[in-house]
C-alpha cells in the first residue's frame, strides 16, 4: 500500500495521518496550509482499479457527480462540508470538514444498554439527519455506529461517509462491464435483504437505523440476534421497552421493504408522537394558587433543615425558568432551532436560500452596489442602536477566474474601507462551488464591526454573502449565518 504521509497535495493540503481505507481507496488527516490556522481536514483518496484511458474517463464523470451530491448534502449542519475535489495524478480526492469527536461504536458497546429516552432521543436526531438526506434523493447504503459521530463541542450527532469512493468504483466497473471489487456497499448486521441484492431504497436506510436503536436496547449486535422462519429479527424479549417505541423499530427492521415506513419523514413523525404525554398526565392547577395558602400554614411547623430544602428547590425552579427564557430568546433572535428558516428564492438569479423567519427580508434591487436582498436581524433589546444583517450580491463576472475576481474583491475591500483589516483570508465553498472567504475588522465612528465575506462564480455571474455585526456580538449571531450560507444553492441555467 503507498501512502502519502508527509506530501502535500493541490498545493496547500498536507497529509499528516493514515486514517484507514481499503481496496476503494484510503482517508487522511490533513492541514490545510492555505486557510489561517492551518485547520485540519480529511482528504480521502479514490484509486481507481482500472487504468485504462476509458474507465479513467468513467471515473471522472462519476466524480464530478458525486461530488456535486456531496456538496449538497454538506449545506446539513450535521453532515461534514465538502471543502474541496480534485484530481491529481489520475487518481481522485475529496477534501471534508474534520468533525473533532468520536464515533458511536464507542458508546454502543456489546452487553450495554441504552436507557429508552436516550435511544428515542438518538433516533430522532438521526433521523432528522435522514430526512434531509432523502430530500435530496440520496441513499447513505452504510449506516451504522461508525459512521455516526459525536461531536466534542456541543455532542451532536454527524452522519459521515457516504461511500461515495465505493459508489464510484462500484459503477466503473460496471460501466467497463467487468466485476466489481464488492457486490454491495454496506455492513452486515445493518444492511437488509434488498442492499445484499444490489438493490438499495430509501427504506434501506431506515432498517440501518432501526437496527441501531436495537442494538442499544438489546446490548446485542444486530448479526447476532435470532430470525424467524419469514426472515423477522426476534428481539423485543430481550429488551426493557415500551410497546409504542417496540412498534417502531419491528416496522423499520421488517424483512420486506415494503412493509417498513417508506420515508424517513414519515419515520420522524411517529418519533416526535413518542414524546406527547397523555393527557392523563396533565394536573390541573387548584383554585388557591396551586396550595400556597396551605403550604404557607404548613411552614410554620417546619424545621430549619425543611425551610432551607425549599429555598434550595425555589432557587434551582427559578434558574431553570431562567435558561428556559433563555433559550426561548435564543429561538427568537433566529440563533437556535433550524425548523425556524424561511425560504427565499430569486428565480431572475437562479438563487434559493434559508432565513430566520424572524429576520426582517428586504428585497428592493440596488443596480449600484447589485445588492438584490438583506435579512436583517431583529432589535435584541430595548436601546439596541445595531442591527446585525446578511446582504446578497450578484453580479457579472465576465470572462473572470476565481483567483482573478478573489484578488480584485481583497483590494476592493481595503480601498473602499480604509479601517478594514483582513484577520481571515481562505479558499471556501458556495452553494456547491469553489469559493472564497474573508473575515474583516473596521470601525465605523466609535463603533468597532466585524464583516464576513464570501463568494463564487457559477456561470458569468459572481455571487457574494456579506454579514456585518458589531464585533462583541459576531461571534454571537456566526452560527445562524453559518446555516444560511450553508443553505444557498444556484439552480441550473443559464
Amino acid at each position: 500500500m503507498n501512502l502519502i504521509l508527509g506530501q502535500i497535495l493541490a498545493g496547500r493540503y498536507y497529509i499528516t495521518q493514515h486514517l484507514g481505507g481499503g481496496s476503494f481507496g484510503q482517508t487522511y488527516l490533513a492541514q490545510d496550509r492555505k486557510r489561517s490556522g492551518n485547520p485540519r481536514c480529511l482528504v480521502k483518496q479514490l484509486k481507481p482499479q482500472y487504468r485504462d484511458p476509458h474507465a479513467l474517463q468513467i471515473a471522472r464523470r462519476l466524480f464530478q457527480t458525486e461530488t456535486q451530491t456531496l456538496h449538497k448534502l454538506g449545506t446539513h449542519s450535521q453532515i461534514p462540508e465538502l471543502l474541496d475535489s480534485f484530481e491529481e495524478n489520475g487518481e481522485f480526492y475529496l477534501v471534508q470538514e474534520f468533525v473533532e469527536g468520536r464515533d458511536l461504536s464507542k458508546e454502543i458497546i456489546p452487553g450495554k444498554t441504552w436507557r429508552e429516552s436516550e435511544v428515542i432521543a438518538l433516533l430522532q436526531e438521526i433521523v432528522e439527519i435522514l430526512v434531509f438526506v432523502q430530500q435530496h434523493k440520496v441513499i447513505h447504503r452504510d449506516i451504522k455506529p461508525s459512521n455516526l459521530m459525536r461531536r466534542t463541542s456541543d455532542g451532536k450527532i454527524f452522519l459521515i461517509d457516504f461511500g461515495a469512493v465505493k459508489q464510484i468504483t462500484t459503477q466503473i466497473a460496471n460501466s467497463i462491464g467487468q466485476t466489481p471489487p464488492t457486490i454491495a456497499i454496506g455492513t452486515y448486521g445493518y444492511m437488509p435483504p434488498e442492499q445484499k441484492n444490489g438493490h438499495p431504497n430509501f427504506c434501506s436506510d431506515i432498517y440501518a437505523v432501526g437496527t441501531i436503536g436495537i442494538e442499544c436496547l438489546t446490548g446485542i449486535f444486530p448479526g447476532e440476534l435470532p430470525k424467524n422462519a419469514d426472515g423477522e429479527i426476534i428481539w423485543r424479549d430481550r429488551a426493557q421497552v415500551s410497546n409504542e417505541l417496540a412498534d417502531i423499530l419491528t416496522k423499520m427492521v421488517r424483512y420486506h421493504f415494503r412493509d417498513r415506513y417508506q420515508s424517513a419523514a414519515e419515520v420522524l413523525q411517529v418519533i416526535h408522537s413518542l414524546k406527547t404525554p397523555p393527557a392523563s398526565t396533565v394536573v390541573s392547577s387548584s383554585p388557591n394558587l396551586f396550595g400556597l395558602p396551605n403550604l404557607f400554614g404548613l411552614m410554620s411547623t417546619w424545621t430549619r433543615e425543611q425551610k432551607i430544602g425549599l429555598a434550595s428547590l425555589v432557587v434551582a425552579v427559578i434558574f431553570g425558568v431562567t435558561t428556559i427564557f433563555t433559550l426561548e430568546i435564543r429561538k427568537w433572535m433566529g440563533l437556535d432551532n433550524a425548523e425556524n428558516f424561511m425560504s427565499y428564492e430569486n428565480p431572475p438569479n437562479l438563487l434559493k436560500m434559508k432565513y430566520p423567519d424572524n429576520w426582517d427580508k428586504q428585497d428592493p434591487p440596488n443596480a449600484v452596489s447589485k445588492e438584490f436582498v438583506k435579512f436583517i436581524a431583529p432589535l435584541e433589546k430595548e436601546g439596541d442602536s445595531f442591527q446585525e444583517k446578511v446582504t446578497v450580491t450578484v453580479e457579472s463576472s465576465g470572462d473572470k477566474t476565481l483567483d482573478y475576481y478573489t484578488k480584485s474583491s481583497k483590494q476592493e475591500i481595503l480601498k473602499l474601507d480604509k479601517n478594514a483589516k483582513i484577520v481571515q483570508d481562505f479558499a471556501s465553498t458556495l452553494a456547491g462551488q469553489k469559493g472564497h472567504r474573508v473575515v474583516y475588522k473596521t470601525k465605523e465612528g466609535d463603533r468597532e464591526l466585524k464583516k464576513l465575506q464570501v463568494w463564487t462564480l457559477k456561470y458569468d455571474r459572481a455571487y457574494s454573502i456579506a454579514y456585518e455585526a458589531e464585533a462583541k456580538e459576531y461571534d454571537k449571531f456566526l452560527p445562524v449565518v453559518e446555516k444560511m450560507i450553508k443553505s444557498v444553492e444556484v439552480e441550473n441555467g443559464q
